[in-house]
């Protein structure tokens, strides 16, 4: 009897062991089969949209971007049929900043993990004017989130409304060989991965000629702007409206050389919902009169003195000091796709 449950106890004991490395074995097998999935493939990058020659700044001066943030956004349900933007979070641990050369192309590269679905996006900037991996910095702009870390939620947040920074976008293409694959990709699917940048923000210039000795100064007011971006279509998020402060829609005061001044300003886009107003405050001594700018309509840009400004679009607006009640030229708005001019001359 005794050897009976001696023998019970030892294949009860054998049995329990067995339960155990069977367990532990398995988990190990999990582990593996974990760190197989979540191995990293680089990606070769390559940004482009920064020809040395070219001027592509509003004052005629060559762009200042010279550091390029790149964000890699991952699908976060990956059954889901659809790749919509707000089924995708930025893949924190693999955000890359790289500062440019004076080459045209730049080309790095990226750690993504295999088996994921991405979608990458950029913004090229200043390094004056935002580092991401310098919290102290006195930056421009922030880059932020309606809803953490989702793409669809991501939007560009300028510090002043009429101090806009010059900044870049793109959404990153891929390609296996010559083969384009698209904006969704999987990082073992492709070869490269393409960066095309553009310019983001619109453009203002005003010119008036034949300015009386009288007039002091001239300051520039909008009537409303659009201070922050969805930065994936540029929609407006945030706006300082018509009954803001003007203070913070005063864009600068210019003193008259030679009977003339120029207002060459960057804006956020404001597509033809947030198309605004401007006014002139015309000093005259210790005197302030305030006059609309009257422009010409233009298809698409203009209509009834209200201006709508696009992205990597410049609108131009001159006239002489006469016509400040009758009106001045909005002469032409000029969409600056082509890689030959990308400012006003």
């Amino acid at each position: 009897m005794k050897c009976n449950t001696s023998f019970k106890y030892i294949r009860w004991k054998y049995l329990i062991w067995s339960i155990i490395i069977a367990v532990l074995f398995s988990c190990n097998q999990n582990e593996d089969f974990a760190q197989a999935d979540e191995q990293t493939i680089s990606v070769p990058i390559e940004i482009n949209g920064f020809a040395e020659d070219l001027t592509k700044s509003i004052e005629n001066q060559p762009h200042t971007v010279n550091r390029v943030l790149i964000l890699p956004f991952k699908k976060i349900d990956e059954t889901a049929s659809t790749n919509d933007d707000n089924n995708f979070n930025l893949d924190q641990a693999n955000v890359k900043q790289v500062e440019l050369n004076n080459s045209p192309t730049y080309e790095t590269m990226l750690p993504l993990t295999q088996g994921a679905t991405y979608k990458i996006f950029a913004i090229g900037y200043n390094n004056n004017n935002y580092d991401i991996n310098n919290p102290n910095l006195d930056n421009k702009f922030d880059l932020l989130y309606l809803a953490p870390n989702i793409l669809y939620d991501f939007y560009y947040y300028s510090k002043s409304a009429t101090a806009i920074s010059d900044f870049f976008t793109a959404i990153g293409i891929s390609y296996n060989d010559d083969i384009q694959v698209g904006e969704y990709f999987k990082p073992e699917e492709i070869k490269t991965l393409k960066i095309d940048l553009v310019r983001s923000v619109s453009g203002l210039n005003l010119e008036i000629v034949n300015i009386p000795a009288y007039v002091t100064s001239i300051t520039l007011v909008a009537e409303k702007l659009v201070q922050s971006v969805f930065l994936v279509d540029l929609e407006y998020l945030n706006i300082q409206s018509e009954i803001a402060n003007d203070n913070l829609k005063t864009f600068s005061t210019q003193i008259p050389v030679a009977g003339n001044v120029s207002f060459n300003h960057y804006l956020l886009p404001t597509f033809d919902v947030n198309k605004t107003k401007f006014y002139l405050d015309i000093k005259l001594g210790s005197l302030t009169e305030r006059y609309l700018l009257k422009v010409n309509d233009v298809e698409g840009v203009s209509s009834n003195n209200s201006i709508s400004f696009y992205p990597n679009q410049v609108v131009k607006i001159s006239g002489d000091y006469s016509n400040i009640n009758l009106g001045f030229t909005l002469s032409y708005s000029i969409n600056l796709d082509d890689d030959n001019w990308d400012g006003i001359q």
